[in-house]
């Protein structure tokens, strides 16, 4: 999907997918160290950053969709807490990454990408992770086709645990597959298929 699709769905007034942050990343984020440099990848609107930045993390929320990162950046500002905003394809982002950085966590929920390109990302992502590093993951998986509650409806952009054991083999990694009601917005609801990783770099 482009850019210009995610950015006339993200232009609804509302939030596609709710203004709370995800239940994995709010159970989990226990794990952070505080002040932790944290990359969310594929942030859209904010509710996972914002979140974070609430709780005194360093955020970089970094999507494709223009229209996502301004409502960011206003949620950010509504609630007494800043952001910063990375508008890049992570196509784009993968061929030239910021090199001064070293991030203390990465979060991906719902980032869901070609194989090459996932692969890409978690690869040099890892790089770029300082040691000691967490890693908070939430994917449909292909199971979610049948329940039809969200997520993408292309077999090819769902993620199994052997795909993300692969994809972050450089990390020591807490893998699940999960069945959970997920309720964010207008864009997740109902009974999910679901993989969730842990990871330590």
């Amino acid at each position: 999907m482009t850019a210009e699709f995610w950015d006339d769905r993200y232009s609804h007034p509302n939030f596609v997918f709710g203004y709370r942050p995800n239940d994995f990343l709010k159970e989990q984020s226990r794990l952070l160290k505080p002040g932790s440099r944290v990359l969310c990848l594929g942030d859209g609107e904010g509710r996972n950053g914002v979140w974070l930045a609430e709780r005194g993390h360093d955020v970089v929320s970094l999507d494709f969709s223009r229209v996502a990162l301004d409502k960011a950046e206003a949620l950010a500002a509504e609630r007494g807490t800043s952001i910063e905003t990375w508008h890049v394809d992570l196509s784009e982002y993968v061929e030239n990454p910021d090199p001064l950085r070293p991030w203390d966590a990465v979060v991906a929920i719902f980032v869901h990408l070609p194989a090459p390109l996932r692969r890409r990302v978690a690869e040099v992502v890892t790089r770029q992770c300082a040691p000691g590093a967490k890693l908070i993951l939430e994917s449909y998986t292909p199971a979610q086709l049948a329940l039809g509650t969200g997520g993408p409806k292309d077999r090819d952009l769902l993620v199994t645990r052997e795909d993300v054991m692969h994809d972050w083999d450089g990390w020591r990694l807490d893998v699940r597959l999960v069945e959970r009601r997920v309720f964010e917005g207008m864009g997740h609801q109902g009974l999910s298929s679901v993989v969730q990783a842990l990871g330590l770099r």
